[in-house]
């Protein structure tokens, strides 16, 4: 049996998939820091893990399978303690008489095989998956066992003698006895614990929070809050006091908010970063912590999940030499999202392109991001003024919050820049409303303002549990689904909820726009301060898809639920 490392060589060379000079480089970090070699390669950028996969795949013999089009038994997948299945990045897939699938990454760890064989007393039939796939799957199958090791954890430090002290004491506290505090090692296990959870579970924001006589824990997955767990009250301020002390805070200050932000590594190379508000209510303090998974992050424009006419016409917005586009919607719409990717479509060596935001989410190479600290007056405003002496191309600015901030940003887009920003509006059309209400007069928003983009996100049906269904003609027909594909049965689809999915029915989002471009109708319109209904029917009039119209074309192709496009989106009335 050849050696991971002898097969790798052979195929890698033969396919002229890598240079032998650069396999001889990877050699010599496996040489002088350990590891696997798959693994290195694809850090150091030589191949990515789908060549490696598919070469391996042909070498042995072994079909290469895509899991998450899987519907694996959750008791097949605790045949393996999830200790295992980690530490070997496999997962059981299969299981028939004495027979079972492992789904591996590393097909020849001869050693993973035995373990399991020995394990479960089966044979084993190996078959090979990209090792973020199997990670995926692991994070998934393994979720259930989240509140069982919060449960162990909280049991141990109930357990622990030394934290007797933090019962109501923590006024007494002085700054030195809190830093020791958060040191020991129950709390710090317990704080790793919650926060890494939500990383697995894909959560965007975590919830600690202090009730009267129970500390309550909930994440917000897919856009809805779970409660996870609820502690006993006395574990509020030590968990507290370490994200304090992670997040470089002031530990011993309890009565005015703070902000901070920390980063981790997750499984050794995935980078997570986390911003931090810290509010004092009533019970104590209360702490959010906002999720930027910078590898869950996609930001290609063409893969948003635009509409196909909405997609071509921000394309088109987007490629002026100059004026604004906004972005609206609620916090954790997907507004910072858009307006990266319209600046990665755009970004090039020929621009200076530079942002200014609160805080800086996702760090792009190439573009000069400056982050705003208002505590020493380096507001939105002040920003901007000096970074029009820089002479930029391109302007992103993360919110527009003040009448100071927008009356800089039309100026920079009338002045020859192309200025992209958000706005905290519903709609679109409500946008321009809300532009003439901060101040800007009509005449200069129609000489600014190239596009304003509306969107939301809507939870996506999960794959494992999908179905169909017909629709009720009396219920397309209220929704307006009837006219929009000219017919009057109707198949839709729905999640039933299982094991991948937490029993809801859906998993992921998916967004969904609405794409008010300035035409020289809308332009008349808004010249005369005229309704934002009014607005809205021009700009569909000239061929805007509002965000009702692109919900329901995703629920009719399968990606959301009809109840998920009416529980996001407003009816719309009709066009005239």
């Amino acid at each position: 049996m050849f050696s991971l490392k002898e097969r790798l060589r052979e195929i890698l060379i033969r396919d002229n998939i890598i240079k032998e000079e650069d396999l001889e480089r990877a050699l010599e970090k496996q040489r002088k820091f350990g590891g696997e070699l798959s693994k290195i390669l694809v850090q150091l950028k030589l191949v990515s893990e789908y060549e490696l996969t598919v070469s391996i795949s042909e070498s042995l013999g072994l079909p290469p399978i895509d899991i998450s089009r899987l519907k694996i038994d959750p008791e097949v997948v605790r045949l393996i303690p999830k200790e295992i299945a980690i530490k070997y990045q496999i997962i059981a897939v299969s299981k028939m008489g004495d027979q079972l699938t492992l789904v591996m990454s590393d097909p020849l760890n001869i050693f993973a095989i035995d373990n399991v064989k020995v394990l479960t007393g089966l044979k084993i039939t190996p078959i090979i998956s990209r090792p973020k796939d199997i990670a995926q799957a692991i994070e998934i199958y393994y979720a259930g066992d989240a509140h069982q090791q919060l449960e162990k954890i909280v049991q141990d430090i109930k357990e622990a003698e030394d934290m007797e002290l933090i019962k109501d004491a923590h006024h007494e506290l002085d700054k030195a006895a809190i830093e020791n505090l958060t040191q020991e090692a129950p709390i710090i296990k317990l704080t790793d614990a919650i926060i890494k959870q939500a990383v697995w579970a894909k959560a965007s924001d975590v919830f600690i929070e202090p009730m009267e006589k129970t500390l309550r824990i909930r994440y917000r997955v897919d856009g809805i809050i779970r409660e996870i767990d609820r502690m006993s009250k006395v574990l509020h301020f030590p968990i507290i006091s370490r994200i304090k002390v992670i997040s470089s805070l002031d530990i011993s200050e309890h009565r005015l908010p703070q902000d901070g932000r920390f980063k981790i590594l997750i499984d050794g190379d995935k980078e997570v970063d986390f911003r931090i508000n810290i509010l004092p209510t009533a019970y104590g303090e209360k702490i959010v912590l906002r999720v930027l998974d910078k590898s869950s992050a996609k930001l290609d424009i063409s893969k948003l999940g635009f509409e196909e006419n909405s997609f071509q016409r921000l394309l088109e917005c987007s490629k002026r030499p100059h004026g604004m586009i906004l972005t609206c919607g609620p916090t954790g719409s997907g507004k910072t999202t858009t307006l990266y990717s319209i600046l990665k479509f755009l970004d090039s060596p020929e621009k200076n392109i530079i942002t200014v935001e609160d805080p800086v989410e996702y760090q792009m190479k190439g573009i000069n991001q400056v982050e705003i600290k208002a505590g020493i007056g380096m507001t939105f405003a002040n920003a901007l003024r000096s970074i029009l002496r820089q002479d930029p191309d391109i302007i992103l600015i993360g919110e527009i919050r003040d009448s100071e901030t927008l009356d800089i940003a039309v100026k920079a887009a009338l002045t020859g820049h192309l200025v992209l920003s958000s706005l905290h509006t519903t709609t679109s059309s409500g946008s321009v409303i809300r532009m003439v209400n901060m101040g800007v007069e009509p005449f200069l928003i129609c000489s600014s303002v190239i596009a304003i983009v509306a969107q939301r996100l809507l939870r996506k049906i999960c794959l494992s549990c999908k179905e169909a269904y017909e629709l009720s003609p009396i219920i397309s027909e209220k929704v307006g689904i009837a006219q929009l594909v000219g017919k009057d049965s109707i198949n839709l689809y729905r999640g039933r909820g299982c094991k991948n999915c937490f029993n809801t029915g859906y998993m992921g989002r998916v967004g969904i726009t609405e794409i008010l471009v300035l035409t020289q109708n809308v332009k008349k319109l808004i010249l005369s301060r005229a309704s934002e209904a009014k607005i809205k029917n021009a700009g569909r009039l000239d061929g805007m898809t509002t965000m009702r119209e692109d919900g329901l074309k995703k629920a009719l192709a399968g990606l959301t639920s009809l109840e998920e496009v009416i529980r996001v989106t407003a009816t719309d009335e009709k066009v005239t």
